[in-house]
């Protein structure tokens, strides 16, 4: 049992565990652990709901959607973004035909009507708005910031014969545009209490406000799914170059010298956030196959992650954790975009 800062309340509640093929779980602490430590948890006033033309992916992100704002009271907001081409006419000529554009649209509300009617009589102030915008994401984000969103729901496409989460490009510009946390959900029900899994970067000092951002979206979400929240840090592979520090560290020492560091750090974050966590995991390797890995094993219904903005070049190619990550988690996720900076005081 390991001895945590605050006494023996807390050591009552910390243990440490292993989870097999996914590392160690470096520190477990129950909520009881802080009952008495005032939790910052984010308010959730108003949900988008971007809705596509599949009937189907409707009913399951309407029904996510509808979980949340019954445990939350936020008021929800349906669009579709559509956008119609004519073949035998040109792009400008569509964009400028009042009478067409009114046309498919009247078309397509109706459309967007047929799909939220399964929940309306549930969300008696759901409202629903249908946008002409040749592309969609930026449909999505100007309905986000008119309805003063906090966040943003939104299918995710499966792969027609693998069944494997699809990121659209759509997706990609929505993620690293949307200045409130999207989340991109399965056709699956969320199971009864679910484990929120947040990935935090605790060694990066530039990553501070981004880490408290993630730690209150995914308490938010664990508190209004009745489920858990777990942190995951994932460290450098250093076991082969250990061995040039020649014999004066030994590599198990080592190890539990970074161990210690990151539940220090992460447990400084959590203060400062004001969030209580569940467990602490932390195990050596890339980034990307530890979180996965770590969300098959600990079957968790959410992974929130943080995502940067990057413009011109480097904006249109995936490299970053938080878009690899994308490509290969098979849960829902929501990523949250790293805050502005506040402007200098005059």
């Amino acid at each position: 049992m390991h001895e945590l800062d605050g006494g023996e309340k807390a050591a009552a509640y910390a243990e440490t565990t292993n989870v097999a093929g996914v590392g160690t779980v470096v520190t477990m602490v129950s909520r009881l652990a802080a009952e008495d430590h005032s939790m910052t948890v984010r308010s959730m006033r108003n949900l988008l709901v971007a809705l596509g033309d599949d009937p189907d992916e409707a009913v399951y992100v309407l029904e996510k959607a509808r979980a949340l704002a019954l445990a939350s009271g936020a008021r929800v907001h349906a669009v579709r973004v559509v956008y119609e081409g004519i073949a035998d006419l040109s792009a400008s000529v569509i964009d400028s035909s009042t009478d067409l554009k009114t046309f498919i649209l009247e078309s397509e509300e109706t459309v967007t009507e047929e799909m939220v009617d399964r929940v309306r009589a549930e969300l008696p102030g759901l409202e629903t708005a249908t946008l002409w915008n040749p592309r969609a994401w930026e449909g999505i984000l100007h309905a986000a910031a008119e309805t003063e969103a906090d966040l943003v729901v939104k299918g995710a496409s499966l792969h027609p014969r693998f069944g494997a989460i699809v990121r659209t490009p759509d997706d990609w510009n929505l993620l690293r545009s949307s200045e409130v946390p999207v989340m991109l959900v399965k056709p699956r029900a969320w199971v009864p209490e679910p484990v929120i899994l947040c990935a935090l970067d605790v060694f990066d000092e530039a990553h501070a406000d981004l880490n408290r951002a993630l730690l209150q979206e995914a308490e938010t979400l664990a508190r209004l799914l009745g489920g858990t929240l777990d942190v995951v840090v994932a460290y450098p592979l250093f076991e082969r170059w250990v061995g040039e520090l020649g014999g004066l560290r030994d590599y198990d020492e080592l190890k539990q010298e970074i161990e210690a560091e990151i539940r220090k750090r992460a447990r400084e974050v959590a203060d400062e956030a004001g969030i209580s966590y569940h467990r602490l995991y932390a195990d050596e390797g890339q980034a990307t196959q530890v979180i996965v890995a770590l969300a098959e094993d600990s079957e968790a219904e959410l992974v929130v992650v943080g995502t940067h903005a990057r413009q011109g070049v480097k904006g249109i190619l995936l490299g970053n954790t938080s878009e690899r990550l994308l490509h290969h988690l098979e849960t829902d996720v929501v990523t949250v975009h790293q805050p502005v900076a506040a402007a200098p005081a005059p």
